[in-house]
């Protein structure tokens, strides 16, 4: 089974019909619109077409509790940000003495008198929805493409070099601490270690006997890194791909269909606000 964030080759049609550069470019569009869009309703259009590619994919649904825990970490300080939109002159759809209304007002440590409005909450429930879009679709092509086929299509698209190294390290840095961290527990467990207690300070004390280790781990791989760009004259001469470019029609299709919808989001929302709070 892979790791979090790891290749595993499987026999669906995201593994074996789709063309790296095809998935590239329906990923960005769905993060273009994402990122351009600030209504929760058009959101969740792109939360539930999420649903079909990791359904085809296969993806395993634990890599989803990082979600949970990065939602749930972070709920705080977003919404802070987002609550704390007072200012009418943000909103250009909505109506703007509706999204001020406020709906509770409070004291908030660390921050003080706060009011929550509607449009404050409308745009909480957009910042969250848009990091578990982005996140899901990240999963779906990191799980379905291969770290060589990564770097193929970035070469045959001449992207300089550093930029494709710099891309396959952090491609495969994530599941190798993983494992790392995976045997550092299990050494530890074995000589009755443990990292749960009722005290928040316990708990940073006792990560010590984890930290410790991983951080030399971390130190060794860098060296081990280092030495091997050395060693293979890393940046003396150019980089060839193993593999031509070539896309079928359906690639074609599906890549023309992610390049208008972009530009139709790009458009839309700029001139006619369209998915703006």
């Amino acid at each position: 089974m892979a790791r979090w964030l790891e290749y595993e080759a499987r026999d669906t049609f995201l593994h074996k019909r789709l063309h790296p550069l095809t998935k590239m470019a329906l990923v960005a569009s769905i993060v273009i619109a994402s990122g351009m869009w600030w209504d929760p309703r058009y959101q969740l259009i792109l939360l539930l077409l999420a649903i079909i590619p990791v359904y085809i994919s296969k993806l395993p649904l634990y890599w989803f509790t990082v979600i949970v825990v990065a939602v749930v970490t972070s709920l705080y300080p977003v919404a802070m940000t987002s609550l704390g939109q007072t200012n009418p002159e943000i909103y250009k759809v909505l109506d703007r003495t509706w999204a001020t209304t406020p709906v509770l007002v409070g004291d908030v440590p660390l921050i003080g008198r706060l009011g929550i409005t509607y449009g404050g909450l409308m745009w909480l429930l957009a910042a969250e929805m848009r990091s578990i879009i982005m996140a899901t679709y990240m999963f779906v092509f990191i799980y379905t493409t291969s770290m060589a086929e990564v770097t193929d299509t970035l070469l045959a698209l001449k992207v300089p070099q550093p930029v494709v190294f710099v891309i396959s390290i952090a491609y495969k840095l994530i599941p190798h601490l993983s494992r790392a961290v995976d045997h550092i527990l299990s050494a530890q467990r074995l000589r009755g270690w443990s990292l749960r207690h009722w005290n928040p300070v316990m708990i940073v004390r006792r990560a010590a006997p984890l930290m410790k280790p991983l951080m030399r781990r971390v130190a060794i791989t860098t060296e081990q890194i280092t030495l091997a760009s050395q060693i293979r004259g890393f940046g003396s001469g150019r980089v060839t791909p193993t593999r031509t470019l070539t896309l079928t029609t359906l690639d074609y299709v599906l890549i023309v269909i992610a390049t208008l919808f972009t530009i139709s989001v790009l458009v839309s929302t700029g001139l006619f606000k369209v998915g703006l709070l």
